[in-house]
């Protein structure tokens, strides 16, 4: 069905000026927003690695192809998706073509077809995610557990361990769940600087590109701790959380449920860990009352309507500022 939107000029809706292969800049794409533009970017990325049937070890080569910063920059939109065309780079690619589900909150509702546009969710809604694994045991069991229960979640992974257990991280995608970038190996970034920093990022995105065959949408730092000029070097969202369970301080499951319990609120993200048999434990338990309480656990996409964007970091639905901030 086309609707009509007055925004996009002589009544005509997004889809039909994407048929006619409509000529923007960027600026109109974003509304002159730097971080729909950043976002823009990482979709590209993805994009140019699915595009040339990239191997894992071309992913750290994507981060220094030349992308568009300027808003007077223009694409195209096309029936399939928004057309860039790239300078030189190595991956000898000279056109890209990004489909539409994968600009979702990145590029303005009026230039997407009405299916990819972001939502608007309604409810209590509330997000669980796990931190540190994936581990060889405990991961695949929480993952029945989820499936039992009807529930997805958010998965933060360090990259060490998704060298060794890739296919777990096939899993949790399979089970409709979906995965972060949780570091290489856990520093902390304010400690390491911001080229280090960036490092841990890519070899983690990497592992998980081997993994999965994506890039991962959204970067928790450890600890929470990321500086402004990191944030902007990523260019990718980052995840923090409202209600911190402290399991790795308790290893009680008793303690882990009272503590989740207590604190959460509609829009909550629940930070959790999937590396602690006790969290693990908990979690049935967790859900069952969260759903006696009316809430709908769903993945931190979800929660966000798909409207996360790089150089913002987000604490839960509609709580959210700039990184370093």
């Amino acid at each position: 069905m086309v609707t009509t939107l007055g925004l996009l000029g002589g009544g005509q809706s997004a889809q039909a000026k994407a048929t006619a292969n409509r000529v923007v800049t960027f600026g109109q794409l974003t509304n002159r927003n730097p971080k729909r533009l950043a976002g823009i970017r990482q979709a590209a990325r993805q994009q140019i690695l699915t595009q040339t049937h990239a191997k894992s070890r071309r992913v750290p080569a994507v981060y220094q192809v030349k992308l568009p910063h300027h808003m007077t920059k223009k694409a195209t939109l096309t029936p399939q998706g928004l057309r860039m065309n790239l300078l030189a780079n190595s991956f000898k690619v000279k056109r890209i073509t990004i489909p539409y589900q994968q600009l979702t909150g990145k590029v303005l509702n009026r230039y997407l077809p009405k299916a990819n546009r972001t939502p608007t969710t309604k409810g209590k809604l509330v997000a669980l995610t796990f931190d540190d694994g994936p581990d060889a045991k405990l991961t695949p069991k929480l993952l029945k557990i989820l499936k039992r229960n009807h529930v997805h979640a958010t998965f933060f992974e360090v990259g060490n361990s998704v060298s060794r257990y890739p296919q777990i991280s096939r899993a949790v995608l399979k089970g409709g769940n979906e995965l972060g970038n949780h570091s290489w190996n856990h520093p902390d970034f304010n400690r390491i600087g911001t080229a280090k920093t960036v490092k841990q990022v890519i070899r983690t995105n990497q592992a998980l590109y081997r993994a999965t065959g994506q890039l991962p949408e959204y970067v928790r730092p450890p600890y929470g701790n990321i500086t402004a000029a990191e944030g902007r070097a990523i260019e990718q969202p980052i995840i923090r959380w409202s209600v911190d369970s402290r399991d790795w301080a308790y290893l009680n499951t008793q303690k882990d449920i009272k503590s989740v319990l207590g604190a959460t609120r509609n829009g909550s993200i629940i930070l959790m860990h999937d590396i602690h048999a006790p969290s693990v434990a908990a979690v049935p338990t967790i859900i069952h009352r969260l759903k006696a309480k009316g809430y709908h656990l769903v993945t931190v996409s979800q929660l966000l309507n798909q409207r996360a964007l790089p150089d913002l970091q987000y604490f839960g639905r509609g709580d959210y500022r700039v990184v370093g901030h």
